[in-house]
């Protein structure tokens, strides 16, 4: 009986000291700071993972990251990001390919001969957790109109780029420079009139895409312009201009009268009118 106790104990004895040099070993192996503050920043379906190093983390220390597999269910390295430096940041765009799919990345520190626990970031879904950036936006004056060109960011250029889903309708919100006056309007791309506004004068407009995933949007600058002025009506001019020409002559005439001087001025007067009336006619 003593035995068996005695047995009992050298075992407890070897459990509690084997316990400890793993513990040790564990210690020494993991003894670096795990990074912190993941953060998964999307702009146009470009994706980028970024993060900052744990406290007291050394210079010399590198980054390595995984990105997990949900078909598979296991982590697989970013090749790209294998040996990356403090202050470098990992670009997941061409490993996070499915727009609908949920994705996770994760960071570990690591020297020589040491490294840390891995640090995990929330799920990300590229579609929906993308940024959009602002619309390109051209404007130009039309009479009592304004002609808005609205179209996708300069990346889009490929039919079935899964961008161009996501900037198919805009809000618009229109401003009259004078006096704040505003209204707002939806748009799509192409050509989009805005009509029924005052002629010659300055409107802005900004432009912030919309989609049935509420990414977050960010508007385009404002960009301004003058409805175009009226036009001239030539005809009211021209009968305007001849009737100022009558008038001077009967002006002319009525001096000459009153300074008895029309009997010398007449013949020279008569002449000239006779020669302007073709002009007169031809107008």
């Amino acid at each position: 009986m003593r035995s068996a106790r005695m047995n009992c104990t050298r075992q407890h004895g070897i459990l509690i000291v084997w316990t400890i040099f793993l513990f040790l070993i564990q210690e020494v192996h993991c003894s670096l700071t795990s990074p912190q503050n993941l953060s998964i920043v999307s702009f146009n379906l470009e994706h980028k993972l970024t993060w900052t190093p744990g406290p007291g983390t050394a210079a010399v220390t590198h980054f390595r990251v995984q990105s997990y597999n949900q078909k598979r269910k296991l982590w697989i390295s970013v090749k790209s990001c294998s040996d990356l430096q403090i202050g470098e940041s990992c670009d997941l765009t061409t490993t996070f390919k499915e727009t609908f799919g949920h994705y996770q990345a994760r960071v570990q520190a690591f020297s020589q001969d040491q490294e840390s626990n891995w640090t995990t970031s929330k799920f990300f879904t590229p579609l929906v957790d993308t940024t959009l950036g602002p619309p390109l936006v051209s404007l130009t004056g039309c009479g009592n109109c304004l002609l808005l060109k609205l179209s996708p960011p300069l990346r889009v250029e490929q039919k079935h780029d899964p961008l161009t889903y996501l900037y198919q309708g805009y809000t618009v919100n229109v401003s009259r420079t004078r006096d704040k006056a505003q209204f707002v309007m939806k748009a799509s791309n192409g050509e989009n009139l805005i009509n029924y506004l005052e002629p010659g004068v300055e409107y802005c407009i900004t432009a912030i895409t919309v989609t049935s995933f509420k990414n977050l949007a960010l508007p385009s600058d404002p960009q301004c312009t003058y409805t175009s002025s009226q036009p001239l009506n030539t005809v009211a001019l021209f009968l305007s201009a001849l009737c100022a020409v009558f008038l001077l002559v009967l002006l002319l005439c009525g001096a000459l009268i009153y300074t008895g001087q029309f009997g010398n001025f007449h013949t020279p007067l008569l002449r000239a009118l006779v020669s302007f009336l073709p002009f007169l006619e031809r107008k």
